[in-house]
């Protein structure tokens, strides 16, 4: 079976200083999906499995709801599968549709699920919260009373190990995190969405597509796309597909030394139409300096610029002191 994995469309997701700079990166979340879905389509594929935080929040606007869900049903009419989980975001719910009870295809799960593809049984949960891993001995009971059968899990989960950010902060010792000791030695595979950098752990078997476009500085170097997974008897082979996505660029200055921030400011070249991160390290900036900043990058100019640190008291560390780590997608 050939199935493509995706996560984290954070559809309703606004970022920008004006109305116009709002209402585009909303329609890039919706573009960066649409694209996914005819990766799937050109790659002949049975099933896509969205891993959860497909809204931006657990209420989006109607008509967020509605092109979401009229983009999945156009993309119905090629006879593929879909199978999408609630997120963190979603607070553990989808929206309804009545799409979801009159096309056998679609799969809006909103609870502990198994589904049946041919010879592939997928177990699925919405996010939670406060005990992943009651959930996932659940898992391990239901997939232990069929041995013969081969067993996907598709959560919005944080796993023991994952890693995120520049730093690569690593999540462990948490009651949110499943813990790999737990994991069903007879699963084939645990797709999840949730950390938005793609990356594989455990040997492999525990996949994070990681979002299909940037939500945040943080991930400004980091790939995004979707996993084309081939599930064959005896082997798994996956293929990370990069998606073009829109473009971040962090600038930093360490003002440690020097008390007039105006001339770095001044030689710093920026881009009105790139979506842009200006940090200043080193020390505490005053109210008044703050101020500054904020006449300095007025809105109309720099739509798609922000500073920090916004307030005063605060001293920032560099961001990107570290060169970029490529993990295994």
């Amino acid at each position: 079976m050939r199935i493509l994995a995706l996560s984290d469309t954070h559809f309703g997701y606004m970022y920008g200083n004006t109305a116009r700079a709002r209402k585009q990166s909303v329609e890039n979340m919706f573009t960066a999906f649409e694209r996914t879905l005819e990766i799937a389509k050109k790659n002949d594929v049975e099933l896509v499995l969205h891993g959860g935080d497909m809204f931006n929040r657990s209420k989006p606007p109607k008509y967020i709801i509605a092109k979401a869900y009229r983009i999945i049903e156009k993309f119905l009419e090629a006879d593929i599968k879909f199978v999408a989980i609630p997120g963190n975001h979603d607070k553990s719910k989808l929206p309804e549709t009545l799409l979801s009870h009159f096309n056998e295809d679609l799969h809006l799960v909103n609870k502990l699920t198994r589904l049946d593809f041919d010879e592939i049984s997928i177990l699925a949960f919405p996010f939670e919260l406060e005990d992943p891993n009651g959930v996932l001995m659940k898992i391990r009971g239901e997939i232990e009373k069929y041995p013969q059968k081969s067993f996907i899990m598709l959560s919005h989960q944080l796993f023991e190990g994952a890693r995120f950010g520049p730093h690569l902060y690593t999540f462990k010792n948490r009651k949110d995190t499943l813990l790999i000791q737990l994991l069903p030695n007879n699963a084939r595979l645990f797709i999840s969405g949730h950390i938005h950098r793609s990356q594989k752990l455990q040997n492999d078997r525990v996949i994070y597509t990681g979002s299909t476009e940037r939500t945040s500085f943080m991930e400004a170097i980091e790939p995004k796309g979707c996993i084309i997974i081939d599930i064959e008897k005896n082997f798994e082979k996956t293929e990370f597909i990069e998606l073009s996505s829109e473009k971040m660029e962090v600038k930093e200055m360490d003002i440690e030394e020097t008390k007039m921030i105006s001339s770095n400011l001044d030689s710093m070249k920026i881009e009105g139409d790139v979506r842009t991160l200006v940090r200043l390290t080193g020390r505490e900036l005053s109210q008044e300096e703050i101020r500054f900043l904020w006449s300095y990058f007025p809105s109309k100019e720099f739509p798609l610029l922000t500073f920090t640190p916004r307030r005063p008291l605060v001293k920032l560390k560099p961001l990107y002191s570290n060169s970029y780590i490529p993990l295994n997608v």
